[in-house]
Formats: structure tokens, C-alpha cells, sequence
């Protein structure tokens, strides 16, 4: 039990699974950057499911202080039990918070309850829900967490103003935190890459996206400014490589799309990928492109960056936040757009080296370390 003068948070962790790829990542990382603080002014408990997560929390708690444990459940996310369960189990352990970071969470809890607000894709893009009933849920789901939650952090400015705006939500009541990058996204030297290229079997020259196959993420303009570079370029031997998990739903059409505008053979789907490939993939590119209609941030722009690969993105929701002020942005609605910018970098090779320096120079101010002290500033906040 923590002292009467710490403040006791429960992080819950669920959500730390391959459903939710960016979200279990965000959680992940936090929960990593709570234990570089040595303060004993807090203690965290990491709410998860050991069967139900790709992320080695106990490795995680192994490594910190005696301020952070582990409290295994069963609960599942969307579970209607998770309405009394979770509550109970908070009261029990006599939280003094419960920082939830997906909208959909327990509401009847006995303390203060901290949300993280990704984006508002389900409101904002058209057709990213399927019907009716699932617009409404999730309406009603999200005004319902806005509304009992005593703080929102959002990762950028950009989805702050949507929620304010959107939701009419106090702007007092919103906090920024940019996420943290792991210090495992790095450039590597060039035998191991090349070595690493060898073993993944991947094209000499790649264009990269990271991502689910979702219509917000705008792959069928992608793959049609794709084809205008190669018809513009027809000696290029540049191929595209779409990784990330794919949603079955639209897989058909996706791939249906590639056979249809001829990129057989110049397409490669990676599918589900691990950590290490996810490093190998960034080292190994030349050119990353984020080409959604709408983020409510970007993670893999920053961790393109981070591996010292140029990057390109779509100038849409907060991309161009996460991007940089040096990046080249596109309108995501207009292949003739987007391939002018890919043509932009390609046939650039200083431009390239130069978009490398300054994308490698911002990643020191995205540590995992001062995400988990700025959102620990908020803990003390409520």
C-alpha cells in the first residue's frame, strides 16, 4: 500500500494489444518513461492482461523502482463487467486516480479519472465507422468521457482545438503531451542495415508506410500517385512497402486497387510486424510518407525521423505538427499533389540528406522521460 503522502495511479494497460497498435504503444511507452523518474512522490499501478498483450510490462517493472507494480486482470476492454468490475477493483486498491486512455472506459469510478484523447477520426472522416449504430456509440461514448473526466490529454494542439471545438469542451480542461520516442529508433550503421535488408528480403530502393490499412490512412490515393511516378519514371526500380496490421475489411479493395492500376510486383504488404522489423523497415527505406486524411498525431513520422529517414506527409489534422516545420506537405485529397512532392525528394539527393539532418536534429525533444513528467504534472494537477 503507498504512503498516505504519495498519490497512487492506476495506468490502465488493457489496451496494450495488437487491436490497438498506436494506443498500446502510447501506453507502453508512458508506462516506460514513468520509470526513468526516480521520485518516490507517486506510486503507479499498470492495470493489464498478461494473456491478451504483445508488451513485456513485468521486464518493464523489473527494471524501475519499487514505485511501479503490476496488477494482472482478466477484465477485457469493451467488456460491459468493465462498468462495476473496474470500479470495484479501484476502490479496493484506493487509487487516487485511473488515467484511461481510450474513450470507451469505466465511467462509475470512485476517484478522479485522467483521459487520453487520441483523435476524433469517427466524427471527422467520412465512412471510418460502419454505419449508423456505430456513429451513434461512439458519439455518445465520447461525449459521456469528456464530460466525467477531470482532465483530456490530447498529442497535439491540432486535436485539442477539434475536441474544444467539436465537443465544446473547456479548453482548461485539456492538456498537450507529445509523446515519447524509444531510444531503440535510431539510424543504424550501414553493414547492419545492409545485412538486415538481406534477411527481410527488401527492395534496394522502398518507398514506406506505416499503418493499418483503414480508409482514413488514404492508401487508394497513395497507391494512384504511386502509379503516376512510375509512369512519369518508368526506369525506376523504386518499389512501395505498405506495413502495419490490415484490417480484413478493406484488404480486398486494397489489393484489388494494386492488381487494377498494374502494381503487381511494385507493392509489397508486410502485414503484422515486430519491433525489430519496424527499425530494419526505417533504416532501410528511402523515403517515408504519411499520406491519412486525418491523424490526431502521427507516431511513425517522428519514429521515420528519429532512424534518420526523410519524410513527406499529408498537411491534413496534425501531421504537420508532428512533422516539423521542414517537412514537405501535401494535399492527401490530390495524387497529382502527392506524387509531386515524392518526385520532389526523390530526384533530390541534397534536399534528402538535408531533410535527414533536420528530422534527426527534433527527436531530443520527444524523450519517453519527459512525456511521463509532464503527464505526471497533471496527475499532481487533480
Amino acid at each position: 500500500m503507498p504512503d498516505r503522502k504519495q498519490i497512487h495511479i492506476a495506468l490502465d494497460c488493457r489496451y496494450a494489444q495488437s487491436h490497438f497498435p498506436g494506443i498500446g504503444r502510447y501506453v507502453y511507452n508512458l508506462a516506460a518513461g514513468f520509470t526513468e523518474l526516480t521520485e518516490p512522490s507517486f506510486q503507479l499501478s499498470l492495470i493489464y492482461n498478461a494473456s491478451n498483450t504483445s508488451y513485456d510490462f513485468a521486464k518493464l517493472v523489473a527494471s524501475s523502482g519499487k514505485h511501479i507494480e503490476i496488477i494482472s486482470t482478466k477484465i477485457k476492454p469493451f467488456s460491459p463487467t468493465e462498468q462495476w468490475q473496474l470500479p470495484l477493483l479501484a476502490k479496493r486498491h484506493r487509487f487516487t486516480l485511473w488515467h484511461a486512455p481510450y474513450y470507451i472506459r469505466p465511467y462509475l469510478m470512485p476517484c478522479p479519472v485522467i483521459l487520453t484523447a487520441y483523435d476524433l477520426i469517427g466524427k471527422i472522416v467520412q465512412g471510418a465507422l460502419p454505419g449508423k449504430k456505430a456513429r451513434l456509440a461512439f458519439e455518445l461514448t465520447t461525449r459521456l468521457a469528456f464530460r466525467s473526466s477531470q482532465r483530456i490529454i490530447t498529442l497535439s494542439h491540432s486535436a485539442a482545438e477539434d475536441i474544444t471545438r467539436l465537443y465544446k469542451v473547456n479548453p482548461e480542461k485539456l492538456r498537450v503531451i507529445a509523446p515519447g520516442i524509444e531510444p531503440k529508433f535510431q539510424p543504424l550503421n550501414k553493414n547492419e542495415a545492409a545485412r538486415l535488408r538481406h534477411q527481410m528480403q527488401l527492395p534496394e530502393q522502398y518507398v514506406l508506410f506505416i499503418g493499418t490499412n483503414k480508409p482514413h490512412k488514404n492508401l487508394n490515393r497513395l497507391l494512384e500517385a504511386f502509379t503516376l511516378y512510375l509512369q512519369r519514371h518508368p526506369e525506376s526500380s523504386i518499389q512501395l512497402v505498405l506495413a502495419g496490421r490490415e484490417d480484413p475489411r478493406y484488404s480486398p479493395e486494397i489489393r484489388a486497387k494494386v492488381g487494377k492500376l498494374g502494381l503487381t510486383g511494385r507493392v509489397v504488404f508486410m502485414g503484422n510486424i515486430s519491433d525489430t522489423q519496424l527499425v530494419t523497415l526505417y533504416n532501410c527505406a528511402t523515403l517515408y510518407i504519411q499520406p491519412s486524411l486525418y491523424e490526431g498525431f502521427g507516431l511513425p513520422i517522428l519514429e521515420a525521423q528519429a532512424c534518420g529517414l526523410p519524410v513527406i506527409c499529408s498537411n491534413r489534422g496534425s501531421l504537420a505538427e508532428a512533422a516539423g516545420e521542414h517537412v514537405p506537405l501535401f494535399d492527401p485529397y490530390n495524387p497529382l499533389d502527392i506524387v509531386n512532392k515524392i518526385e520532389l525528394m526523390l530526384n533530390d539527393t541534397v534536399l534528402m540528406l538535408q531533410m535527414r539532418e533536420l528530422g534527426l536534429a527534433r527527436i531530443a525533444e520527444f524523450s519517453l522521460k519527459k512525456a511521463a513528467e509532464a503527464t505526471l504534472k497533471i496527475y499532481n494537477e487533480v
